[in-house]
């Protein structure tokens, strides 16, 4: 296996230790196209190698696929991280910093608009926390312009929101 190949795998499999998250296959090649000079295509046929290899596992997460790293791909990461350049794994910390406020929402903050009955739409909100589903609220709405200002909101106010049903849903009896 050539250095560069190598390298690149290294990176992969950095990248998804470093995280903390479970990212979907999309937010994942995201981050590595955006941190790293190499194509899709090579990106693909890389994380493709690495399941089959054992080191990079897919799951299903919120009806999306993930790409995890597996313990053997820990392990592995941990014999040879040192061959990762310093500076590529710089560019990697400094990226999920910067971003990791917007993946985290990605990644636990969910949402679907659909046509309801009579020219509804139903509007689905949901918030998770790792695999679990802790709210799912479903309401039709009059308009899609509601629809998608409800969704808007969900995106910014969701922790507020689910704290406030919860709190409201949890008062004892008057």
């Amino acid at each position: 296996m050539d250095n560069a190949l190598a390298e690149n795998k290294l990176l992969i499999l950095y990248t998804l230790n470093q995280s903390k998250l479970i990212l979907t296959k999309t937010q994942f090649s995201n981050i590595i196209l955006e941190c790293m000079y190499i194509n899709y295509f090579e990106l693909q046929q890389y994380i493709e190698e690495l399941i089959k290899t054992g080191l990079v596992l897919l799951d299903v997460v919120h009806d999306k696929e993930a790409v995890v790293i597996s313990d053997q791909g820990k392990s592995v990461l941990g014999m040879f991280q040192d061959r990762i350049p310093d500076r590529k794994k710089k560019v990697i910390d400094t990226y999920l910093t910067e971003n990791i406020n917007h993946l985290i929402r990605e990644t636990t903050i969910t949402h679907e608009i659909s046509e309801g009955p009579h020219g509804t739409f139903q509007v689905i909100l949901s918030a998770f926390e790792n695999k679990d589903e802790l709210i799912r609220i479903s309401m039709n709405v009059p308009t899609k312009e509601t629809a998608e200002k409800s969704v808007q909101t969900w995106k910014k106010e969701s922790t507020k929101i689910y704290e406030l049903l919860y709190k409201e849903l949890s008062k004892k009896g008057q």
